[in-house]
């Protein structure tokens, strides 16, 4: 990738956790946020919770809007790069988006270098220490032993209780700002401070980018409600709403 390559991030669509109508919004959006990145040949990051549930078995994945993972295949296959940071909802990705989709996904924090500046990337559950109820629940879920076991039951009680387990994930994590802002502005100052230009996170579905005197520090805010999206161009980056699509 060049400096003249623009980049785009963005996350938390959680598709699945809303009503109808809103999931076709959510749909369309994505779908032509997509097509526009490929018109620009830019390079897309996507930083979790793309889904609100997730889970993989050797032989089937979960019902979820076909026009999603089309337009994903579609964009990688015109060669151009999608990067999926996994979240807390979908933690349990295996190999369907590397294999079939052409993504690129990453398990945990990301350091890449685009236009002269050094980044850290990261979907960002679990980083506030104070934060106890959450990451017991985050190392439940992750624990291998358990995705085992797990993928022993059959897909539809698999789905019933991945629903549960998502909206419990939900609601630990919905009363997060303002609560855990002071310690996540402290988590980025401190990444800023030691080597990064900019700390780039999603998770708390608030939008901002804010360029302070160690770097940037931006947060992606949410793709289900005000659909906001981050481009870095030129080696700035601006806060955008992504709208060009009638509903």
């Amino acid at each position: 990738m060049t400096n003249a390559t623009p980049v785009i991030f963005f996350s938390d669509a959680h598709f699945g956790a809303h009503d109808p109508e809103q999931e076709s919004v959510k749909v369309k959006r994505f779908v032509s946020l997509l097509d526009y990145a490929g018109t620009m040949n830019a390079e897309v990051f996507f930083l979790g919770d793309l889904f609100d549930f997730w889970f993989e078995y050797k032989h089937w994945i979960p019902k979820v809007p076909l026009e999603v993972l089309t337009a994903i295949q579609r964009f990688t296959r015109a060669g151009n790069a999608f990067h999926l940071v996994l979240g807390n909802h979908d933690t349990w990705a295996t190999d369907y988006f590397a294999d079939d989709l052409g993504v690129a996904v990453h398990r945990g924090d990301v350091e890449e270098t685009r236009h002269g500046l050094h980044l850290l990337i990261s979907h960002g559950d679990g980083k506030a220490q104070s934060d106890r109820g959450y990451r017991v629940l985050k190392r439940i879920l992750r624990f291998r032993p358990n995705i085992a076991l797990y993928r022993l039951l059959p897909a539809d009680v698999a789905f019933w209780l991945a629903n549960f387990f998502s909206g419990q994930s939900r609601e630990l994590t919905s009363g997060r700002p303002p609560r855990f802002l002071q310690e996540y502005d402290a988590i980025a100052e401190e990444l800023l401070a030691d080597s990064y230009d900019a700390v780039l996170m999603g998770h708390l579905h608030q939008g901002w980018v804010r360029k302070g005197e160690n770097g940037w520090w931006i947060n992606t805010g949410e793709f289900f409600k005000a659909f906001h999206y981050v481009i870095l161009q030129n080696g700035s980056f601006e806060l955008r709403t992504w709208d060009s699509v009638s509903d």
